[in-house]
């Protein structure tokens, strides 16, 4: 019951939402853009540059629905420009050639702004009181596994196990 009310919650807000940017324009020629697939990151080739594969995507709904057709968790990382433990994930535990194979993997990589109006909405609905937050969702954005702070590769293993676990279940 608690998946069918998240999913028709978050299907709401996204069929709702609009941007500030989008609400104010409003030329009569202007036609909206169509909603297209987030796409994968370039993962860099460069030893020592390759990160995770972020999905190119500023909301989850469409995300989640990617997961749904690829049966795939979803890894969440909820980040912020002023966030110093997100800007040592980023940089020391992300590029860790082991943790961003693993994730990538396993999970669609969704990473969202703590400061923007879709990361409030997110982080609300979700709960994310402090940076960094991880979430594990499954397919339907139920939180399988969360972490509050700054996560070392070996809580993200074992995190996403868990995850991947309750996912087979």
């Amino acid at each position: 019951m608690l998946r069918f009310f998240l999913l028709f919650c978050l299907s709401i807000f996204f069929a709702c939402a609009t941007s500030p940017k989008t609400a104010q324009r409003t030329a009569p020629a202007s036609r909206p853009k169509p909603v297209t697939p987030p796409k994968p990151a370039p993962v860099a080739t460069v030893p020592g540059a390759a990160s995770i594969a972020w999905l190119d995507s500023e909301r989850l709904m469409p995300v989640l629905e990617q997961a749904q057709r690829e049966k795939k968790p979803v890894f969440v990382e909820f980040h912020a420009s002023w966030c110093a433990p997100c800007k040592v994930m980023e940089e020391e535990i992300f590029t860790q050639e082991p943790t961003f194979r693993y994730l990538n993997m396993n999970f669609l990589n969704f990473r969202t702004d703590f400061d923007t109006p879709s990361g409030q909405t997110l982080a609300s609905l979700y709960e994310v009181k402090s940076l960094p937050t991880i979430l594990f969702l499954d397919p339907q954005g139920v939180v399988l596994e969360r972490h509050t702070g700054m996560a070392n590769p070996s809580v993200l293993r074992t995190k996403g196990d868990s995850a991947l676990g309750k996912m087979k279940k």
